[in-house]
């Protein structure tokens, strides 16, 4: 089988872009609770970002771009022993050419993040599309917080995946999140 010239392949990227721009652009997904976070990862981590490289790679419909993201981990926290892991997700830019997919998180290399994630799935690994990725950042007095990628806090756990009611809401510490992960954890596997 011959390989398609690279006109063919932007044409070929283009058609399957048109026939799943519909699927792709209704992403949008119901909020999960943080119960549901931990209950439906089958990996949990806090971790930098150390490489983001999206790749070409063949389908039935022509060329598609998908981007590899690793992760140092740095807190294990469930279903993971290794020190990296590494997650594949549909889109990207390579080479002039770009797939983008409506509410897919991007990562840069040095975020600091909460991961939630499944490590079988095809188009995006993180539990809840979006909702499974949280912010580590550090605040004036040099302590860790959790936030939402849309950089708001997480006050509390229980207020994952409810309406934001309190603007002015203090982020929770990462060591305090870290600890009721390793609860809910130790909760769902002692069944």
């Amino acid at each position: 089988m011959q390989r398609p010239r690279p006109a063919t392949r932007a044409t070929a990227l283009a058609l399957w872009m048109v026939v799943l721009t519909p699927l792709l652009t209704a992403t949008s997904y119901a909020p999960v609770s943080f119960d549901e976070l931990v209950d439906r990862a089958d990996v949990i981590f806090v971790g930098e970002v150390m490489d983001v490289r999206p790749f070409p790679t063949e389908s039935r419909e022509g060329t598609v771009i998908r981007t590899r993201v690793v992760f140092q981990v740095t807190d294990p926290l469930w279903g993971t022993s290794s020190s990296l892991e590494i997650f594949e997700f549909l889109g990207g830019d390579w080479q002039g050419t770009r797939l983008s997919v409506a509410e897919m998180p991007t990562f840069t290399v040095g975020d600091r993040r909460v991961i939630f994630a499944r490590r079988r799935r095809s188009i995006n690994p993180i539990v809840g599309f979006t909702q499974g990725v949280l912010r580590v950042s550090r605040d004036a007095t040099g302590v860790d917080t959790v936030r939402t990628l849309a950089d708001e806090p997480v006050a509390s756990p229980d207020a994952i995946g409810k309406p934001r009611r309190e603007p002015s809401a203090r982020p929770m510490r990462l060591a305090d999140f870290r600890t009721r992960i390793k609860a809910r954890v130790a909760q769902v596997h002692a069944r």
